[in-house]
């Protein structure tokens, strides 16, 4: 369903004011790409349109699935800009397909990240070296087995996302909590683009958020003897240590030197994730923020 007054020049988009850009801005804040929710049916209009209770919000949207008054349904968040769309699902929706394991890994990382912050603090102060960060990683890890239990728990999980992944995405979902250590929320994924012969490159989209910079969005791409970065943040001005940070990570483990291609401001709120790319509502590079217009 698309929420009427969301979309491009109604209420609720930039340059707008009044009680719709409040409750877009309010349910953009609380719900993020890919995340299920619940709702109720309050009523239907003349129009066609019915009114939904989701969570605090009660939005007027057109339903594509038959329903009545009273009848609880579940919803995707498939996109959040220009419009909030969501998705409803008929009956029992599984927690087994993308968007649900997408779901039930942001979860676990969460909770793992919270588990793990004491040595993930420790490892942000080592060198931008990758095997001593991974090695290191490691060894803390096997020290906390609480930590420890997380971190498979959201590795298998991502072997369920990338085991769904259609073959025609080309894409592999990543974590690796030790590469970036000071950044949270992190999402990594990595695709072949081009042909094979040679001539395609490696790109890998990295987001998250840290603290000073705000949400963030990184992307690489290389082939042998060359490599660009470009890098989104919240508040760009803060990024000088991490784009020191990123070139060394670059200079350790692809033996070249980063074409840096600038840092540019991510809108505040806009940034879904890089797994929300692999739900088929995202761009391949949000560039502040999603264009998910249909």
């Amino acid at each position: 369903m698309r929420i009427k007054g969301y979309g491009a020049g109604q209420p609720g988009q930039q340059g707008q004011s009044g009680p719709g850009r409040e409750r877009a801005d309010s349910f953009r804040a609380r719900h993020s790409i890919g995340e299920r929710i619940k709702g109720r049916v309050l009523r239907r209009e003349p129009s066609g349109l019915y009114w939904v209770q989701v969570g605090r919000e009660e939005l007027l949207a057109r339903l594509e699935v038959q329903t009545e008054p009273g009848d609880q349904l579940m919803f995707v968040v498939r996109a959040l800009v220009p419009e909030i769309r969501l998705q409803a699902l008929q009956g029992d929706a599984l927690q087994d397909d993308l968007p649900g394991l997408v779901q039930r890994f942001r979860a676990v990382r969460e909770t793992f990240e919270t588990q793990a912050e004491p040595l993930l603090h420790v490892l942000a102060s080592l060198p931008p070296l990758l095997s001593q960060r991974q090695q290191a990683f490691g060894i803390a890890l096997d020290g906390n087995a609480e930590a420890f239990a997380l971190h498979e728990h959201a590795q298998a999980l991502l072997t369920g996302i990338n085991a769904a992944l259609t073959a025609e995405r080309g894409a592999v979902a990543l974590y690796a909590p030790w590469l970036l250590p000071a950044v949270r929320r992190q999402e990594i994924v990595r695709r072949m683009t081009g042909s094979s012969g040679g001539g395609g490159f490696a790109e890998a989209s990295l987001s998250g958020s840290m603290s000073g910079c705000g949400g963030l969005e990184v992307r690489l791409m290389s082939r042998a003897k060359e490599c660009s970065l470009r890098l989104l943040a919240e508040q760009p001005d803060q990024t000088g240590g991490l784009q020191v940070e990123l070139a060394a990570l670059v200079r350790d483990g692809l033996g070249v030197e980063a074409q840096f291609l600038g840092v540019s401001r991510l809108a505040a709120g806009a940034g879904a994730g890089v797994l929300a790319e692999l739900l088929g509502d995202a761009p391949l590079w949000a560039s502040g923020g999603l264009n998910t217009r249909v």
